[in-house]
C-alpha cells in the first residue's frame, strides 16, 4: 500500500517516534491469508417441506451457486504503540484495518478493526475506541489455523448467532464502536473484564441500542476456562431474522428488544502447541411485542469442541465440529414452533509451514442446515431454508 495513503498524523507519529522526540515504541504489523476457494449449495428444502414458524417458506431454490474465487478475510495491517508516562503508567494506541489483498476493491484505508488509545498501569487497563466485545474475546480462542475471522470457516457463523435469518443483529460475536471498556490486573491467572458501548442511534420511539459484555476468566499452565456474558438492548436480532409481518422494529413501534448470552469456554493444552477447547453457549432474544402475531422470544444453546496441534514443525492440523440445536420460541397470542432449525459445521485444515511466519493451507468447511435453518458460511450467496454449504479453499497465509 503506497505510504501516500496512509493519514499525515501517522506518518508524522511514526517519524517522532524513530527520531527519539519521546519515549515511544511504534510497530507495524499485519496478517495476510488470500484463499481461493470452491463454494457450493445444496439439499435447499423443497416446497411444501413445514418449516418453523419464525422462517420463510421453502422454496426449493438455492440461494448459494458454484462459485469459485478468491477472498481475504479479514487480513489486516495495524500499528500500535506505547509511551512511558512514568510512575508504572503507560499510555497506548493501537489503528487496525482490514486490507482487501485479494482485488485491492476498497477506496482507501480506513481503521475499522480493533482501534483504541487507553492507558495502563498498575489499576488494570482502560481504553476507548473499536474493539472486539469481552464475550467475543474470551470465548474465541481456538480459529482454523488462525485465519478464521471473516472467512466461512468461522464457528461463528452457527455458535453465536439464531439460524432462522441471515442477519447478523442477532450474533454474539461483532465488534462494537464507541466502546469503553476495562479490563483488571492479572492475579493467579485470574483476570475480568467489562465493556459498554453505544450504537448512538436513538430516536423519538427509543433509546439507542447498548452493549454490556463481562467475563471472568483463568490462564494458567495447561488451563484456559473463561464464563462471558453478553447484553445487547434494542438491537432486534429476532425480528431482524424473522419473516416481515412478525417484526416489530418498525418506524413506529415503541417497542424495546433484549439480546442476551452466556458463554463457557474450557480449553486444555497438552503442549503450547496442542490443544483441546469445548466451548457451550446459551443465547436468547426476548422483544417486548404489543401486536399479536409478532416475535416475543427465542432460545437457543449451542456447543463445540475444537483442537489444534502441530504435527511437526513444518505440519499442523485443526478441526472443528459446532452445532446448534433448534431452541424454542414465542409469539403474542400465536402459535410459534422451530422444527428444522438446527445446524451443524464440520471444518478441517491442514498448513504446512515455509518459515515462522509463513505457510500455505488449505481446509474443508460444510455446513449443514435442518429444513428450516438458514446458518450461512457463504462469502458469494445467501441460503434458503435447509441449504447446505460447501467449502474447499486453499491460501498462503502470512505474518508481519
Amino acid at each position: 500500500m503506497a505510504l501516500k495513503r496512509l493519514p499525515l498524523a501517522l506518518a508524522a507519529a511514526a517519524l517522532l517516534a524513530g527520531t527519539g522526540a519521546m519515549a515511544q515504541t511504534v510497530q507495524v504489523y499485519g496478517k495476510l491469508y488470500p484463499y481461493l476457494e470452491r463454494e457450493s449449495g445444496s439439499n435447499p428444502s423443497p416446497v411444501g417441506t413445514v418449516v418453523s414458524s419464525l422462517s420463510p417458506a421453502a422454496t426449493g431454490v438455492g440461494g448459494v451457486g458454484g462459485v469459485t474465487g478468491m477472498s481475504a478475510g479479514n487480513s489486516y495491517l495495524g500499528f500500535r504503540g506505547k509511551e512511558d508516562l512514568g510512575g508504572g503508567l503507560r499510555a497506548e494506541f493501537q489503528l487496525e484495518g482490514v486490507v482487501t489483498v485479494d482485488n485491492g476493491a476498497a477506496t482507501g484505508y480506513t481503521f475499522g478493526r480493533n482501534t483504541f488509545v487507553g492507558l495502563e498501569g498498575g489499576f488494570g487497563e482502560v481504553r476507548l475506541g473499536n474493539m472486539d466485545t469481552v464475550f467475543k474475546e474470551y470465548g474465541d480462542t481456538l480459529g482454523i489455523l488462525g485465519i478464521s475471522s471473516g472467512t466461512p470457516v468461522s464457528s461463528s457463523n452457527i455458535l453465536r448467532k439464531a439460524g432462522f435469518g441471515t442477519s447478523n443483529a442477532s450474533r454474539f460475536h461483532e465488534r462494537r464502536g464507541n466502546s469503553l471498556r476495562y479490563d483488571s490486573p492479572e492475579f493467579s491467572g485470574f483476570q475480568a473484564a467489562v465493556q459498554w458501548a453505544t450504537q448512538e442511534n436513538a430516536t423519538t420511539n427509543l433509546a439507542a441500542a447498548t452493549t454490556t459484555s463481562l467475563g471472568l476468566k483463568y490462564d494458567a499452565g495447561p488451563f484456559y476456562a473463561a464464563l462471558a456474558y453478553e447484553v445487547h438492548n434494542n438491537f432486534f436480532g429476532g425480528s431482524a431474522n424473522a419473516p416481515a409481518a412478525q417484526r416489530n422494529n418498525g418506524a413506529a413501534d415503541k417497542v424495546t428488544s433484549k439480546d442476551k448470552a452466556w458463554q463457557a469456554t474450557f480449553e486444555y493444552r497438552f503442549t503450547k502447541e496442542n490443544r483441546i477447547e469445548f466451548d457451550v453457549i446459551n443465547k436468547s432474544y426476548n422483544e417486548a411485542a404489543i401486536v399479536n402475531g409478532r416475535f416475543q422470544s427465542y432460545k437457543n444453546t449451542a456447543y463445540m469442541v475444537a483442537y489444534d496441534g502441530r504435527v511437526s514443525d513444518l505440519w499442523r492440523v485443526m478441526a472443528h465440529y459446532v452445532r446448534s440445536n433448534a431452541g424454542s420460541c414465542a409469539r403474542l397470542n400465536a402459535v410459534c414452533n422451530t422444527v428444522g432449525l438446527e445446524g451443524t459445521q464440520v471444518t478441517v485444515g491442514l498448513a504446512y509451514y515455509l518459515s515462522k511466519r509463513t505457510f500455505v493451507y488449505g481446509v474443508y468447511n460444510k455446513v449443514t442446515n435442518g429444513a428450516s435453518a438458514r446458518f450461512s458460511s457463504a462469502d458469494f450467496g445467501t441460503p434458503n431454508p435447509g441449504e447446505d454449504i460447501r467449502h474447499l479453499m486453499a491460501g498462503l497465509s502470512h505474518n508481519f
